[in-house]
């Protein structure tokens, strides 16, 4: 009997804190849907949410609620529409296929998102520091050619008159910018290796 008193003043807890973090998501997706947020605003709010994860976390864990780490839960799977589970997660999941219940309940990676990631970290971690240091190299020279190439079609842009300006010199300006930012044509190669200028 004390046990089932003990299970239900820490499921309280629990759902107390999860109701703080559902309010908080709600307020944040008001926001987000009215538009005009500013990145103080969603900082904000993501420390608020990461303080009540938190707390919902210690509350989860600590050890004055053995009872709870006992306790298997599983979802409620639906095949059709659930009307409770559509008015509980308000409007959001009207329903819940066995198919679904996986990548919900899922720890870890998806096996073919882990061995890609394993692969790309063994290909960086196999270069040596040379071929690195060269790429990155690479990067900073197109990045600074490609800033200074901008720089002087607004330059050129701006010091032209409305007269001396036609739409034909304009769009000849805009296809070289928008062929050196996608295929880097027109940017002078410096010293550059082949596997880098991919």
């Amino acid at each position: 009997m004390d046990g089932s008193k003990e299970v239900s003043n820490a499921l309280t807890q629990v759902l107390q804190r999860v109701n703080g973090v559902k309010s908080s998501l709600q307020t944040f997706i008001t926001k987000l849907d009215s538009g005009g947020v500013l990145w103080p605003d969603v900082s904000e709010n993501f420390t608020t949410l990461s303080g009540q994860l938190s707390n919902l976390h210690k509350v989860l864990t600590k050890e004055e609620t053995p009872e709870l780490q006992n306790l298997v839960l599983l979802p409620l799977m639906t095949v059709g529409h659930d009307a409770t589970l559509e008015q509980l997660t308000a409007g959001r999941i009207p329903c819940l296929p066995p198919d679904s219940i996986p990548n919900y309940l899922r720890t870890k990676l998806d096996p073919d998102i882990e061995k890609y990631e394993q692969d790309i970290n063994a290909e960086v971690n196999s270069m040596p520091d040379q071929v690195i240091q060269q790429q990155i190299c690479d990067l900073n020279n197109l990045s600074m050619e490609m800033s200074n190439m901008i720089k002087g079609v607004r330059d050129s842009w701006m010091d032209a008159t409305p007269h001396t300006r036609t739409h034909e010199g304009d769009t000849k300006e805009l296809l070289k910018l928008m062929g050196a930012l996608e295929t880097g044509k027109s940017l002078r190669t410096t010293n550059r290796r082949n596997t880098s200028t991919r």
